[in-house]
């Protein structure tokens, strides 16, 4: 497990919207804005990393220019269904412009199908280009749809060389039987964070945990708790997850 020196170090900043505020009448830009929070996110101290859409990798490194914080990208977002070359080319043009390293989302039909060749081989496209990834994973789907496909995908990934699996909550992009909604409540996200940290225990697999989505002042302590290493949010939250974290 490693070890943060301060709550901020956990978090992963992101603006993955598809609508930019700025056009809605008001005069702040987003991307600048998530930049400034992770800068600092209190008198010092900086956010672990900044994520954004490919399209704007170049100015978010260039916004975060001078500081600690790490320039990340997400790639093939939001459904992972691009295939290979979406993946690699996502991952050269972002390394071109900076990046340090991306949140693959991966392809769900292939973790369906247990074809690990396909999973292997999209990760390994990113990987010519940005070493350090992680693994965007539908995990509540999977979980409750398809449980035995969780350790298959952590093998995996680890197989892979992803260093960091993240859950993901906030695209539903799935076809249910009638009636049926996905399960996100925090205790099922409680319960599949503490399988999976027991399982990669168990097995010696080099994998951090990230949550991402849902996440507020009132439950961070909680996925902690459970075993999440890693915070993935909203620029706006990140000041006060960071204080809850701290809060006695």
């Amino acid at each position: 497990m490693p070890i943060f020196n301060d709550p901020a170090e956990r978090l992963d900043l992101s603006y993955a919207f598809a609508n930019n505020l700025s056009t809605l009448g008001t005069s702040s830009d987003p991307l600048v804005e998530m930049a400034s929070v992770a800068k600092e996110i209190a008198p010092g101290v900086t956010a672990r990393c900044a994520l954004s859409h490919p399209a704007e990798i170049a100015s978010l490194v260039t916004l975060l220019k001078g500081s600690s914080v790490r320039p990340e990208v997400l790639i093939d977002f939001p459904d992972g269904m691009g295939g290979i070359e979406t993946k690699r080319i996502q991952g050269r043009l972002a390394k071109e412009a900076g990046a340090v390293g991306g949140d693959i989302v991966i392809n769900l039909h292939a973790v369906q199908a247990r074809d690990k060749d396909t999973l292997i081989r999209e990760i390994a496209a990113v990987r010519e280009s940005l070493l350090e990834v992680k693994a965007i994973s539908q995990i509540p789907y999977l979980w409750q749809f398809d449980r035995d496909a969780v350790p298959w995908l952590l093998e995996a990934l680890s197989e892979a060389g992803v260093y960091c699996v993240k859950d993901w909550t906030t695209r539903e992009n799935f076809l249910l039987p009638e009636g049926v909604t996905l399960d996100y409540t925090l205790e099922t996200r409680l319960t599949y964070i503490q399988f999976m940290r027991d399982y990669i225990a168990q097995h010696h697999l080099p994998l951090m945990i990230k949550i991402a989505g849902r996440v507020t002042a009132e439950n961070v302590k909680q996925f902690v708790a459970a075993g999440a290493d890693l915070i993935g949010t909203s620029y706006r939250k990140a000041p006060s997850l960071r204080q809850a974290l701290l809060d006695k």
